[in-house]
């Protein structure tokens, strides 16, 4: 999926402090970094389980984050002309123990104000990118490497993310990669469905591995308080000896007045 990318004045890689987790507590919660989203704070975690393992990996944004993130007015309209590299609003690391026993390693989030092509995702909207390499390695991304996924790398369920015949270059995004869609994205081979998203679950790739899955939901969907999940799209292989989160959740909570956005399910893949 080819997306454009455009400069969103004010808005930056914020609040990276990765909290060190050096000694794991057993069956409780670890904290990993906090930042800051259109002024609310936001924060990632893991639950662990009584052996010291992961049972869950989240992170919380308020609602607060979600209601001020800026819409388009007349005196912002999209850019004109070739796209521009866009840098993530807000990038998070996750626990320690995370990064070294699961896929997990970092998100990346993106706040879509215009949306972006196709025509599909032009609805203001979030990208999750929860990234499962480093963050160093999510911004080398540079598009040279335009060897389209193989085809035993997409998961069941999905379009290749590199179309058969099509231009590869077309479909790489810096500082990302390759983006699958789920068939039921399509209503005919190589046809997206009519009208505006509200959420899917994407799958990335990049120079031959599977590198991120990317949860894509609407501001319009997330401030109606809904719970909803995905299952986490898995390739035959996932590229490397990890646990693989199995279900994304997304559960919202009146009390706190704030979204936690949950992988669990973790089983052993390779």
């Amino acid at each position: 999926m080819n997306k454009a990318y455009r400069v969103v004045v004010g808005l930056g890689i914020l609040g990276l402090g990765t909290l060190a987790v050096m000694a794991q507590p057993q069956g409780k919660t670890v904290m990993g970094s906090e930042g800051m989203l259109f002024g609310a704070k936001v924060s990632s975690w893991a639950k662990l389980n009584g052996k010291g393992g992961v049972q869950e990996a989240g992170v919380t944004i308020p609602l607060a984050a979600i209601e001020k993130a800026p819409l388009p007015t007349p005196n912002t309209p999209p850019p004109s002309g070739e796209p521009m590299m866009m840098m993530p609003t807000l990038s998070l690391e996750f626990p320690d123990v995370v990064k070294k026993t699961t896929f997990l390693d970092h998100l990346d989030l993106y706040w879509e104000q215009f949306g972006h092509p196709p025509e599909r995702y032009l609805a203001p909207h979030f990208d999750f990118h929860f990234f499962g390499v480093s963050q160093a390695q999510a911004m080398a991304v540079d598009c040279k490497d335009l060897t389209p996924p193989a085809m035993e790398m997409t998961p069941k369920g999905y379009a290749p993310a590199v179309p058969p015949g099509a231009k590869a270059a077309e479909f790489c995004v810096p500082m990302m990669g390759f983006h699958g869609l789920p068939l039921s994205e399509f209503s005919a081979p190589g046809q997206l469905k009519p009208g505006l998203f509200d959420k899917v679950m994407i799958a990335g790739f990049y120079s031959g591995k599977y590198t991120f899955t990317e949860p894509m939901i609407t501001r319009e969907f997330l401030l109606k308080k809904q719970n909803f999940s995905f299952e986490v799209p898995r390739p035959a292989k996932v590229g490397r000896k990890t646990l693989y989160p199995t279900v994304f959740t997304a559960t919202f909570d009146a009390k706190a007045n704030a979204y936690s956005f949950v992988y669990s399910g973790f089983e052993a893949g390779e």
